[in-house]
């Protein structure tokens, strides 16, 4: 009665696991960062119109319903089209769309409806960085296993129906043929990158042109000529040292939780909290931001000393430590705060990325 039926089930479910799709760390990078601008333009929209509403005396149109309607219209797109363009628009639609969903969380989670709640910044940062860590996972997906690079050479090979190959997506396509025929566990899909080959390289392919290219090249020329080193050292230890000093305010606040001085006075959100108590939500940002202070500030400093490496290097871990974690509990003390941080460190990470990859590249 013990058959090899059992055996076979088993190996047939084997091959129905999920498969990573080679552009999934673009697209769901592209999610974050939909969602992260939709709830910064909204949250900003709605404080500098005083928070309008739509809908009249009877209904209120709330943007979660606009941010439902954009998730259903990504849904839709990614179900009704095969093109590999569709993965574009339907990453925007789900950036935006849960951006607008997501941002009224408040409302959600109180018996009041509480668009202000201090616990709907944390769950909204929350969500935006896990679709970051999604995006950080994705990219270190294995991709070089056979079923994963079958799927790969079937969507790549999309390109041989729509016209002329892209020389970048010839070359891939062709990797990716390679990389599969080189698997023996999988003499069927070794057959099958075989016979597709010779269709690859027969196809016509068409002449290159990028048209973001000039762009480009310009934004890399003005840089160039307005951001020598310099000048791009001087604007990180500028932002680096204002930045270190405004998070210090943190270790101050410390010291006063931990005050006997009954003249010191902590006022949190229009209230004066009471003598000895200690929020930990408070305790927590505010030792967070005393860390992110003192990163910074040393960064800074070893970035005039010309230790620039070293100086890059701990600027980015505190603004990484700032973005990952303080700005968590921050965000349930002041929302409007943390929104404000969020862009500012974010603009300051760039600016240190860029001077690493310009000016550090090549070893010391």
């Amino acid at each position: 009665m013990t058959t090899t039926v059992p055996r076979e089930r088993a190996t047939a479910s084997a091959y129905h696991g999920p498969v990573p799709r080679e552009d999934a760390a673009r697209s769901v990078r592209l999610v974050a960062v939909a969602f992260g601008v939709t709830v910064v333009v909204t949250r900003l929209y709605l404080a500098l119109t005083g928070y309008p509403q739509i809908g009249g005396e009877v209904y209120h149109l709330a943007h979660a319903l606009w941010g439902g309607l954009l998730l259903l219209a990504g849904g839709l797109i990614a179900l009704a089209w095969s093109n590999r363009w569709t993965s574009t628009p339907t990453a925007v639609c789900v950036g935006v769309g849960s951006g607008l969903f997501v941002d009224e969380v408040g409302k959600f989670i109180t018996q009041r409806n509480d668009y202000f709640t201090p616990l709907a910044a944390p769950i909204i940062y929350a969500v935006f960085l896990g679709v970051l860590g999604l995006a950080v996972l994705a990219g270190r997906a294995r991709l070089d296993r056979p079923r994963v690079l079958a799927y790969s050479v079937a969507v790549r090979s999309k390109g041989l129906v729509d016209g002329p190959l892209r020389p970048d997506d010839r070359r891939a396509l062709l990797a990716d043929l390679d990389a599969l025929a080189a698997h023996p566990s999988r003499p069927d899909l070794v057959a099958y990158a075989t016979a597709l080959r010779p269709v690859v390289e027969a196809a016509p392919v068409e002449e290159p042109r990028d048209r973001t290219r000039p762009l480009v090249a310009g934004l890399h020329r003005a840089e160039a000529t307005l951001g020598p080193r310099w000048v791009h050292r001087i604007l990180l230890i500028a932002g680096s040292t204002v930045l270190g000093l405004l998070s210090l305010v943190g270790l101050v606040v410390l010291l006063a939780l931990w005050s006997s001085d009954p003249d010191v006075q902590i006022v949190l959100d229009d209230r004066t909290l009471p003598p000895g108590s200690r929020p930990p939500v408070l305790v927590v940002a505010s030792a967070g931001e005393a860390v992110v202070g003192v990163l910074l500030l040393v960064a800074a400093g070893a970035l005039l000393l010309g230790r620039d490496r070293i100086g890059v290097r701990l600027c980015r871990i505190g603004l990484l430590v700032a973005l990952a974690g303080v700005n968590v509990a921050l965000g349930y003390l002041d929302a409007e705060l943390v929104v404000v941080a969020v862009v500012v460190e974010l603009a300051l990470l760039v600016l240190a990325g860029r001077y690493r990859t310009r000016f550090l590249t090549t070893p010391p």
